[in-house]
């Protein structure tokens, strides 16, 4: 399967980025390149960022333990029936 950059689609750019098993198959499949990569994660770093300053302002805690994340991941899993 080919693996093309969704984003780069999105911008009208060829966007392969490699192929990934099985090989014969000629379909597509998407992923995302190193570069788009790198401008997704600089956005959730500012999205996070605005929160944890926007909590402090309000006066309130931005706290999450593992076990916090882990009950929410087991939540969404159940709700997709994973």
């Amino acid at each position: 399967m080919t693996v093309v950059c969704s984003w780069c689609r999105y911008e009208g750019l060829h966007g392969v980025i490699g192929e990934k098993a099985p090989f014969e198959d000629r379909r597509e499949t998407h992923g995302i390149c190193p570069s788009h990569r790198i401008e997704v994660r600089a956005g959730w770093t500012e999205v996070r960022l605005d929160r944890v300053h926007s909590a402090q302002e309000a006066g309130g805690y931005v706290v999450r333990s593992a076990a916090h994340l882990w009950g929410e991941l087991r939540n969404l899993s159940r709700k997709a029936g994973l």
